[in-house]
């Protein structure tokens, strides 16, 4: 496949798994003409997870497709963030035209075989969530790596703290624990083929230990086991080096822009 294609598959896979995350926590998704937004009950417009909003297809113009998201969240009175793809100039000339400036650049990342199975750091312990043990776990990671747990407390709970969030047929947590408590975790979902990994997390206090590359190596064994083709990662640039060591590629980038 082209790197194009490549990113027509990526769209797909981060496109469903948003919308999985918002129907699983009560939220709503609307979708027309290629532009897919999804509504959490929560108002917090960061991370995309929460509420936000792609344009799959090229369909609506770019003008279009920004004026029917912001009604579609101004309903809400929500704030979303907005993911455009580095090669849909239209869709971010026209946003920064309106004086928003880029928040973030992503790397789109992609691998088409699972990674050599390597020696884990020592005393790495790694287990899949399977039970509320491991939820939890896996949901205190992730609040105590995005900020001040005060802040990020209402979001894990609402998008994540439940079953079909972390566990399931076509889905897999894992969890990294040293010393006996959780210190790094991610998340694999299948969509049609491809195993998207997502919420890679570790603790501030375990960070530069190799854990984020142990669990990321794990979930993407996961994926390939349950026949993935491929995995991807929408990766923050501070992730790219760990998978760049797992063999992944760069295809593209995706830029956010936050719409408070």
């Amino acid at each position: 496949m082209t790197d194009r294609e490549l990113l027509d598959r990526f769209d797909s896979a981060l496109a469903e798994t948003y919308r999985e995350t918002v129907r699983s926590c009560g939220g709503e998704i609307w979708e027309a003409n290629g532009v897919v937004s999804w509504a959490s009950p929560l108002p917090q417009a960061s991370p995309a997870h929460a509420n936000g909003v792609m344009r799959i297809s090229r369909v609506m113009s770019p003008r279009e497709a920004l004026g029917i998201t912001a009604r579609f969240f101004g309903a809400r009175n929500h704030g979303y963030t907005l993911l455009a793809r580095s090669d849909d100039r239209g869709l971010w000339a026209e946003v920064e035209r309106n004086g928003k400036a880029m928040a973030a650049e992503l790397s789109a990342m992609v691998t088409s075989a699972p990674p050599p199975r390597t020696a884990s750091p020592d005393e790495v312990d790694l287990r899949p969530v399977e039970n509320p043990t491991g939820m939890l776990d896996f949901c205190g990671v992730v609040a105590s790596s995005l900020g001040p747990e005060s802040e990020t407390r209402s979001l894990v709970d609402r998008v994540l703290r439940r079953a079909q969030a972390l566990i399931g047929t076509h889905r897999s947590g894992m969890v990294a624990y040293e010393d006996g408590s959780a210190a790094a975790c991610a998340l694999a979902t299948l969509v049609d083929g491809t195993a998207l990994i997502g919420w890679v997390c570790t603790s501030p206090e375990n960070r530069g230990r190799g854990l984020a590359t142990a669990v990321v190596a794990a979930t993407v064994r996961w994926g390939f086991e349950k026949g993935a083709e491929l995995a991807a990662v929408l990766s923050p640039p501070a992730l790219v080096p760990v998978l760049d060591s797992l063999g992944f590629e760069e295809i593209g980038r995706y830029r956010e822009y936050v719409f408070p």
